[in-house]
């Protein structure tokens, strides 16, 4: 049987070990925890999540890898579907359209624009950033008002450095092959196509990275390879670690290593609090403006959570990167008082990552392709969230996808 190495631990190396056990001799390398920033960090009695809380349940494989290491997930509390933005107020988003048109989230002109959307040409021969698509198809105000945010909110970036092909590949497809998002979004919606509801695990995402690391027929060792030819006794090699580690490991091939550092991340620190009563329940607040991103309502969204988190940096606020830790809270603590009104935590706990979250900037599919072609060269494999979606879903997806390339 042949050897496989897998540098990276976290749930793409992870799934990928489980999905290769029986057709390889695997052994995992980690330099730090399994779980990489899927990893749910105990502090006293509160449970606070070092990146993701969970994920959607409209993917197949998601469902099919907890079934088959025998992890049952649960769905988010009513809550999670209640969600606000800031901007110098809180507004509460509408979950329905009937609710969007009575709604103080945009103005009468605002709505106009955005019912336009059925008539306007789509864009299918270049590529846009977020911010040309948001504007072109929905208007200025929805630009600022909704993708502002929730480009904050997954990828820690901003719309104008992010492309829209990389980042939303599912909604540029829907433009092109429908014409109009909204007629390729009802058109999907009655042919019974998916949303997906929230969900994650009792105790935690590192529940999930317990259970599979424990399923899987594999060696793991907890050691920081610094360069490939650590790994010349292996057959074949896989790199499942961020794209800048990728990098520095793959730095004896010059051209795929300046490939990799291509790839910018966004900053993120995480700031675990509790108060005595903390309002509005729902899932969170996205901001417009603020050094802080987002607030995220755990505790009222999964059971055995009883602390909320704050999102802060990301490429709106890169400098958190420089920040000590008090100047951190600080800035969380100062944000968080202005909207939602709390003060004095019973607890403060933070993580920061210098590092977060890849930013899928213009170009990024070409660069990612140029990265596969130049790394099969050399006989080596790339997965994680760097190259083709940044999931939960999408990190399993993909290792599954490569382990069948593998088994071939």
């Amino acid at each position: 049987m042949q050897k496989l190495a897998i540098v990276g631990g976290g749930i793409s190396g992870l799934s990928l070990a489980y999905y290769l056990q029986n057709d390889y001799e695997i052994t995992v390398f980690e330099k730090d925890k399994w779980g990489g920033k899927a990893y749910t960090q105990k502090v006293g009695n509160y449970l606070f999540e070092e990146g993701v809380n969970g994920f959607l349940n409209n993917s197949p494989k998601t469902l099919e890898l907890c079934e088959k290491i025998g992890i049952k997930p649960i769905k988010a509390d009513e809550n999670a579907k209640i969600r606000y933005i800031y901007d110098d107020k809180l507004i509460k988003l509408p979950s329905k359209p009937v609710e969007f048109l009575t709604s103080d989230i945009m103005s009468l002109k605002g709505k106009i624009r955005i019912l336009k959307e059925f008539f306007i040409k789509p864009v299918c021969e270049r590529e846009e950033s977020v911010k040309e698509f948001a504007i072109r198809r929905l208007g200025k105000e929805f630009y600022r008002k909704m993708m502002i945010p929730m480009l904050a909110g997954i990828y820690a970036s901003t719309p104008e450095i992010t492309s829209m092909n990389a980042a939303f590949p599912k909604l540029k497809k829907i433009e092109c092959e429908y014409g109009s998002l909204f007629k390729g979004l009802n058109k999907l919606k009655r042919g019974g196509e998916p949303t997906g509801e929230l969900h994650s695990f009792e105790y935690g995402m590192s529940e999930f990275i317990n259970k599979l690391k424990e399923k899987t027929k594999a060696n793991f060792v907890i050691k920081e390879i610094k360069d490939v030819d650590e790994l010349k006794d292996f057959d074949k090699i896989v790199i499942a670690t961020e794209a800048y580690s990728a990098s520095e490991i793959l730095k004896k091939y010059e051209k795929l290593s300046d490939l990799l550092k291509k790839i910018p991340y966004n900053p993120v620190a995480i700031v675990g609090l509790d108060f005595e009563s903390i309002t509005p329940k729902s899932f969170g607040i996205l901001t417009i403006k603020n050094k802080t991103l987002g607030i995220l309502m755990d505790k009222y969204i999964f059971p055995n959570r009883n602390g909320i988190r704050a999102m802060l940096g990301g490429a709106r606020y890169s400098e958190i990167k420089d920040l000590n830790e008090e100047e951190i809270i600080k800035t969380a603590l100062d944000d968080i008082y202005e909207i939602i009104k709390n003060a004095n935590p019973k607890i403060t706990w933070l993580k920061l990552h210098k590092n977060a979250i890849p930013n899928y900037s213009l170009s990024h599919q070409k660069l990612v392709e140029d990265i596969f072609t130049e790394a099969e060269k050399f006989n080596i494999y790339l997965t994680g969230n760097a190259y083709n979606g940044i999931s939960f879903n999408d990190c399993i997806k993909n290792s599954f996808e490569l382990a069948e390339r593998l088994k071939k």
